[in-house]
């Protein structure tokens, strides 16, 4: 039944090299070649003058919504990790975090970035906080800040044991049910860039510092691969993620797919809270 009232009537149809596209001006922040998430995936109704033509809008890939986060840390013997943080988004991330913040005062902003960390992490310190390019949709989104958590770290006699996947901590498994009835949907493709270091005490050495390596899908929809280094002359730890989901683009998923789609995303937790343990000398 053709219905005017489901036609939502707000983008432009632009030809370029012999194929259509679709954008919407209205949609303040929107990078070049995107549309908000929920406009994505959905079929367009183009309209010319004699004629017109159905589309399905694609979805922007995984690799254009990035968050680049990366962190320098001091490990100290009583397990507090101190030190700085910059987080980059782009893509998705970066538009719906303009479109709900871009009229919200900087104190408003500050605190949403602290409640966000805190909910995972209730011990987390955060200082020294700058967010940047709110309005300039021509750069990533910037959020700076300070941090420091107490008993990051659990020390146990001479052993100390460390999660360095600082931006994972306190995460939740994000399926907790054994089955599913209903559709699995994802708004939209999404990629993770994280790169860490720790500098530990020196009284201590790394007892047992090896990665978890990489976790995937056979399809490679989604994807987690993590890499350590240590620079034991000067007790520095490298941590590199790098994290993807989404591939194909892919989106929506069947109830029957639930349980290795669960399964997966266990295994990027695991991986995720993978912990290394620290030995006095």
């Amino acid at each position: 039944m053709a219905n005017e009232k489901l036609i939502h009537p707000g983008g432009v149809a632009v030809q370029v090299n012999g194929d259509w596209k679709v954008f919407n001006p209205g949609t303040r922040f929107a990078p070049y070649g995107m549309l908000p998430w929920w406009e994505e995936g959905a079929w367009a109704l183009m309209i010319g003058e004699k004629n017109y033509v159905w589309r399905e809008n694609p979805l922007t890939s995984e690799q254009r919504t990035m968050a680049h986060r990366t962190g320098k840390f001091n490990l100290l013997e009583d397990g507090t990790l101190e030190g700085s943080v910059t987080v980059e988004y782009s893509g998705h991330d970066a538009l719906n975090y303009r479109l709900e913040n871009y009229d919200e005062p900087a104190a408003t902003r500050e605190e949403n970035l602290k409640n966000a960390f805190k909910s995972n992490v209730s011990s987390i310190e955060i200082s020294n906080i700058s967010i940047e390019n709110v309005d300039d949709a021509s750069k990533p989104l910037i959020e700076r800040f300070n941090v420091r958590i107490p008993n990051y770290a659990q020390r146990t006699g001479k052993r100390i044991f460390l999660q360095p996947g600082f931006f994972e901590y306190g995460e939740k498994p994000v399926f907790s049910n054994a089955d599913r009835q209903y559709d699995i949907f994802f708004r939209y493709p999404w990629s993770e860039k994280d790169e860490i270091e720790i500098t530990y005490p020196k009284s201590y050495d790394l007892d047992n510092a090896d990665a978890p390596g990489q976790v995937a899908d056979p399809s490679k929809i989604g994807l987690d691969e993590i890499n350590i280094r240590v620079d034991k002359q000067n007790s520095l730890l490298k941590y590199e993620r790098k994290f993807h989901f989404g591939a194909g683009p892919t989106v929506l998923f069947k109830p029957n797919v639930y349980q290795p789609l669960k399964n997966l995303f266990d295994a990027f937790h695991k991986a995720d809270s993978h912990t290394i343990t620290l030995k006095q000398k």
